[in-house]
């Protein structure tokens, strides 16, 4: 098999993610039903991937890359203050929401998969010092404090938008309102 067919494989596999996570559970899914489900042979999906773990690692690490590419992109040219910091998590949950079935499908899998939770904890730690560093810039006391409380009010609301596959207007206001308070204190 070429690299390039190869490629191209492993891009469609990975691009029928959301199709994938609308049928199976992550927690139980096996690669002989992801391989049917996208009308592949199983030794074809054992031999991109490895197994249904390979899978969702490659998945979850192309979720993230994706969304750190968004984010990047809307904030990564502004100023330090709150209006990048409000750029950039609003990136990073709109993308989340864009993406929900996927994300929410990983977070399942890391259930099954601990081994994936060190690429989401290395990701939040990558998040943590990079918001402390906002706050340090604008000269916040304890700004690894706020940084910590501004992760995790991120995280939960990502979580709660992902699992209503929406936008949560009240939560984001009462998020841009602390962090708010957070930048200029």
């Amino acid at each position: 098999m070429t690299a390039e067919l190869r490629t191209n494989r492993r891009g469609l596999l990975l691009a029928a993610a959301p199709m994938l996570a609308d049928r199976f559970d992550a927690a139980s899914v096996t690669a002989a039903a992801m391989a049917q489900a996208v009308g592949i042979a199983e030794e074809d999906f054992i031999a991109e991937f490895g197994g249904v773990e390979a899978y969702f690692v490659a998945l979850q690490l192309q979720f993230f890359e994706e969304r750190l590419t968004r984010v990047i992109s809307k904030a990564g040219t502004m100023q330090p203050g709150f209006e990048r910091i409000r750029s950039a998590w609003s990136s990073y949950l709109d993308y989340s929401v864009e993406h929900a079935a996927v994300h929410a499908w990983c977070r399942r899998a890391r259930q099954r998969f601990p081994s994936m939770m060190e690429e989401a904890r290395r990701r939040n730690h990558g998040a943590l010092l990079m918001i402390q560093i906002e706050f340090s810039a604008l000269h916040c006391a304890n700004a690894m404090e706020r940084a910590r409380l501004a992760v995790g009010m991120v995280q939960e609301t990502a979580k709660l938008e992902t699992e209503m596959q929406a936008r949560n207007a009240a939560m984001r206001a009462l998020l841009w309102s602390t962090l708010e308070m957070f930048a200029r204190t």
